[in-house]
């Protein structure tokens, strides 16, 4: 049985999940169904395609996503999928689609069919029935769109100018760690291996990249790059957002604040 997997900003204080799990195992009775978060910002797609594309690459080939995550954002109501590093990813037309792929999928379709009324049961509905479809060896029911006819959301990339970097906050995780939105090779790319300083709220400066958590003393301030790829401010057993100050001002933005590293 093919695995899914949901993603969703429902959180788990309600019946949503459950009646999205209850339509997919009443139609694949034996489903293996995976959560890959269900605590996603509501309407942050920016956390939502960060969580994601950090997960989904781990699964097995041919594994189907469903990510319900902001399905309101256009007046459209167009359900997308799109077949990438051989996984079947399925969401709503909302721009997630450009956040989640820095290079925009190679091919994306719309569902032909709509979601009537448009509420998120038939959401799911729709995505179950172009599901059993690949299930069955088949195309699913969709035709190829062009990206001028989706929603386009812009990813956010680090903004050089004169040897400084500035960075903007994609996460801050249970832990408090605050991922930016430098990867390791950007980061190596731009500062060709010149010394870094990292300046962000009260002063504070990081000079040195940790291999681990553990590389400093218990309460101590580093960074590293985390298993996704992106640079990462962290408190050794401590919340680095709480004690630095960064917290999320508005749950409708992409962004919680800069930070600057500058080369030397």
């Amino acid at each position: 049985m093919v695995p899914f997997t949901l993603t969703s900003d429902f959180g788990l204080q309600n019946h949503y999940v459950a009646s999205v799990k209850g339509k997919l195992l009443t139609h694949f009775p034996q489903a293996e169904i995976i959560d890959i978060s269900h605590q996603i910002v509501p309407f942050n797609l920016q956390q939502a395609a960060y969580i994601f594309r950090s997960a989904y690459l781990y699964f097995p080939v041919g594994t189907i996503h469903l990510i319900l995550c902001d399905l309101h954002a256009s007046v459209h109501k167009q359900l997308l999928y799109v077949y990438e590093n051989g996984q079947h990813i399925f969401c709503a037309d909302n721009g997630l689609l450009t956040l989640l792929f820095d290079d925009r999928p190679i091919q994306i379709f719309k569902l032909k069919d709509v979601a009537r009324p448009y509420q998120y049961l038939n959401v799911v509905d729709q995505f179950i029935h172009n599901s059993a479809m690949i299930r069955d060896g088949l195309m699913p029911n969709v035709e190829s769109v062009s990206v001028n006819s989706i929603m386009v959301k812009d990813p956010p990339f680090a903004f050089e100018s004169n040897n400084t970097l500035e960075v903007q906050v994609l996460y801050i995780d249970t832990y408090g760690n605050i991922v930016l939105n430098v990867t390791r090779n950007a980061f190596s790319d731009f500062g060709r291996g010149r010394n870094f300083r990292i300046l962000f709220m009260r002063d504070e400066e990081i000079s040195t990249i940790s291999e681990s958590y553990g590389d400093v003393a218990v309460n101590e301030k580093l960074c590293l790059f985390n298993t996704a790829g992106y640079l990462e401010i962290a408190v050794n057993k401590g919340h680095a957002a709480s004690l630095f100050g960064f917290k999320v001002t508005d749950e409708r933005n992409l962004f919680y604040t800069n930070v600057k590293i500058f080369f030397e």
